[in-house]
């Protein structure tokens, strides 16, 4: 019995036809995988496959521990799959961590439709900007904008959030519209991490870099915005934050035809295989609210669902 979890492992690399796609299944990487086989044959006294360039086969020895072993755990995962079924109930504690501009609008409203939805489920949401330490905790979803750093979690990209210019209707009767970039240069610009250097692009496709001299420069989106909305000058954003101070009149867009950046926006998570029935029904449920209502000028969504994780 205690080979039972390596047996188990050498099952599903025969039912998946190879290593790779049992380890994506299994969500592990495709090395530790092949190791894990290495060792059972070392173990079992025998060769179970035999590799090859081409293909995997199995061995006399392999075929027929395969042949005794694949219907003993099917019916094991028959039987814990009607287990929980009935024992996991949408019930308990999803912890949740997300930027703290992202958390502060469209999030919030997929994360209280799904609240409302099930209500015998609890929300636990951290917001914070400090991504990279977030990964290391016991979170349960990590929602994270930019690129990801080397990591052992599932991730699924979500979209992109687009950033773009804007300015207070004041600010712009006063100093004068932009036509162009070029421009940018004799305005007064508010700096908002992480957007220290400006690469801006229409649809066109071209380019202009911008390192401003800021009059002010902050950590904090909030406060960016509101300097922008006192008249202070041009700030760096994403479209979906201001969205509805743009409808009220209190901000403009500038320069509407060039966007001011763009960065991924990903669902960050462990692996699904043993996570619990409430942690899957929101990770599916966030991601079709996200396609269902996002679909804008504001955030790009992705067409499909793209998962991945750290190979060794």
């Amino acid at each position: 019995m205690k080979h039972l979890d390596a047996l188990y492992l050498f099952v599903k690399v025969v039912q998946q036809g190879g290593f790779s796609h049992a380890a994506a299944q299994l969500g592990m990487p495709t090395a530790t995988l092949s190791r894990r086989i290495s060792a059972l044959e070392q173990a079992l006294g025998c060769k179970l496959l035999s590799r090859t360039t081409r293909k995997l086969q199995l061995t006399e020895e392999g075929r027929r521990y395969y042949e005794r072993l694949n219907p003993l755990l099917r019916e094991m995962e028959q039987v814990t799959g009607d287990i929980q079924g009935q024992s996991q109930i949408m019930s308990g504690l999803i912890k949740v961590a997300a930027p703290i501009a992202i958390s502060n609008t469209f999030l919030m409203d997929g994360i209280t439709e799904f609240c409302l939805q099930y209500p015998q489920i609890r929300i636990e949401l951290l917001q914070s900007n400090d991504y990279t330490s977030l990964l290391d905790t016991d979170l349960d979803v990590v929602f994270f904008s930019g690129e990801l750093p080397d990591s052992s979690l599932r991730s699924r990209q979500l979209g992109e959030v687009q950033y773009g210019l804007f300015a207070a209707p004041g600010y712009l009767a006063q100093k004068g519209e932009l036509h162009s970039p070029e421009e940018l240069d004799q305005h007064h610009i508010i700096q908002c991490w992480p957007h220290r250097n400006w690469q801006l692009t229409d649809g066109q496709g071209r380019r202009f870099h911008l390192k401003p001299v800021a009059r002010l420069s902050v950590n904090q989106m909030q406060a960016a915005v509101k300097a922008a909305i006192r008249g202070l000058g041009i700030v760096n954003v994403p479209r979906h934050y201001v969205a509805h101070y743009t409808e009220a009149g209190l901000l403009q867009p500038v320069l509407p035809g060039w966007l001011g950046g763009k960065r991924p926006f990903h669902m960050v998570y462990h692996n699904r295989e043993l996570a619990p029935v409430r942690l899957n029904a929101f990770i599916e449920f966030i991601d079709q609210h996200m396609r269902n209502r996002l679909a804008s000028t504001w955030v790009t969504v992705g067409e499909g669902k793209l998962e991945q994780g750290k190979q060794e």
